[in-house]
């Protein structure tokens, strides 16, 4: 055992120093509300660009939207960062050393607001005013695997010139087409374009004429409980003074399902679907500083899609307004601009009474009613990453932990995702403890109970 237990000790200690450097001095666990000096509970920081690092070129540019690619052929994982003149890509495979691979200049100029959606390897990307012939950037994201010389400036791989500015995109997987709202045809209603030929879009159609000026939606192929509508293709939108349900499968002659407004709206910006499609949660971005309340969040129940029924809001105890919540599972994910990044269990819906189970606060100086902060997340990464988008500190990749870290755990170190090495040695690290408190045993038990002579 003597010499055992040096050499298991000394196995121990090499695979720290490969562990440790490995680590990226970014990455902070969440420990005592605070992880390198951001607000957080149960919300590691795992990696971090600033927009500077992002690609902005001074303090004019700040930084918007942003969404996800995972590419299917090698696995890396993309986050695709909207700047006010631009968009930047970002390699996070490894979220706590994220690389940015180049920057596609916007057309026309700056504008606060970008959106960019992605339909299997293309992603597209719009820019409100002031810009005026923006139209709908194009761009094959499967050039991203051959990036010699980071960062790169790329060049838009086509263009859609249906339309000049837009202020927000959504893109139906399930059926090849993407919505654009708020641009300047349609008369401000939704610009419908079929992205089925992905390099080649062409316009659809115009829908909720007559409801405009429309915010966002989801769109999708309808597979919840109400049988008149599964298999429809259905549109989900928030406007500032309703929202709407649309039957968009005949792009020529969409047809309104329901309207209905709620107490105290302001503008319904943006929503997302339960997973099951029977509860729909909205953020109204405008009522806190309309009314003066705490932060809510919205929900209908759509049992009945022709009659859909406000169920009330989830009250939340920050001040911030709410910007986009999207739904992973039984988790609400919502940016509430200065509140940062906030988690929250629906599992007992129709109940209103969600758990915070974390949150991550990206612009700590105040929870105030300003449209600056987190801007946007994306919870569709594995191993509990969430990216987050702020106005003015950038790119924060973060994971969601349950629990507070431990010296020895087997979810990682200093907040960085179990992988194989930091898995193996944290094994190697529990082993040569225990193996240490065995060997201190047998000697104090030696000395207290001598073997007795014969």
């Amino acid at each position: 055992m003597r010499t055992r237990l040096p050499l298991l000790l000394l196995f121990a200690l090499v695979l720290v120093g490969v562990s440790t450097a490995r680590a990226d001095t970014t990455a902070s666990p969440c420990v005592g509300g605070l992880a390198a000096g951001f607000p957080c509970l149960n919300v590691d920081l795992v990696g971090h660009l600033s927009l500077a690092e992002l690609g902005a070129t001074d303090d004019t540019i700040r930084g918007n939207d942003h969404w996800g690619w995972a590419d299917p052929v090698t696995d890396r994982r993309y986050v695709l960062f909207g700047l006010s003149d631009g968009t930047s890509f970002v390699d996070i495979t490894d979220p706590a050393s994220p690389l940015v691979l180049g920057f596609l200049p916007g057309r026309e100029g700056v504008s606060q607001w970008r959106d960019i959606k992605v339909y299997q390897d293309t992603a597209y990307i719009v820019a409100d005013v002031p810009l005026t012939a923006h139209g709908l950037q194009v761009f094959d994201l499967t050039q991203l695997r051959t990036v010699a010389s980071p960062p790169e400036i790329f060049s838009e791989s086509a263009h859609y010139a249906g339309f000049g500015p837009g202020h927000n995109i959504w893109v139906d997987e399930g059926s090849g087409y993407l919505y654009a709202f708020r641009t300047d045809t349609c008369s401000a209603a939704t610009h419908v374009v079929d992205v089925g030929d992905p390099l080649n879009p062409t316009f659809a159609g115009c829908v909720g004429v007559g409801d405009a000026p429309l915010s966002d939606a989801e769109c999708l192929v309808y597979t919840g409980p109400d049988p008149d509508y599964q298999g429809r293709e259905l549109c989900f939108t928030g406007s500032d003074d309703n929202v709407s349900i649309d039957d968009v499968s005949d792009k020529g002659a969409p047809a309104p399902v329901a309207r209905l407004t709620y107490p105290g709206i302001a503008r319904a910006h943006q929503g997302y679907l339960t997973s099951d499609q029977r509860y729909w949660l909205m953020s109204d971005t405008m009522d806190e500083f309309t009314f003066g309340h705490n932060t809510r969040t919205h929900v209908l129940d759509l049992l009945d899609v022709d009659n859909p029924l406000y169920l009330g809001n989830h009250e939340h105890t920050s001040t911030a307004r709410d910007h986009n919540v999207y739904i992973f599972g039984q988790r609400a994910y919502q940016t509430n601009w200065r509140s940062g990044l906030r988690i929250l269990s629906i599992g007992n819906l129709p109940a209103l009474d969600f758990e915070l189970l974390g949150f991550f606060d990206t612009a700590p100086e105040s929870d105030s009613i300003a449209s600056a902060g987190s801007w946007s997340n994306y919870p569709w990464w594995p191993d509990d990453i969430i990216s987050v988008s702020d106005t003015d500190n950038g790119l924060f990749l973060l994971r969601y932990r349950p629990e507070e870290p431990t010296d020895v755990g087997l979810s990682g170190f200093d907040g960085i995702p179990g992988s194989p090495p930091t898995l193996l040695l944290a094994g190697f690290l529990a082993l040569a403890l225990a193996a240490g408190r065995w060997h201190q045993a047998r000697r104090r038990a030696g000395r207290k109970a001598p073997r007795a002579r014969s």
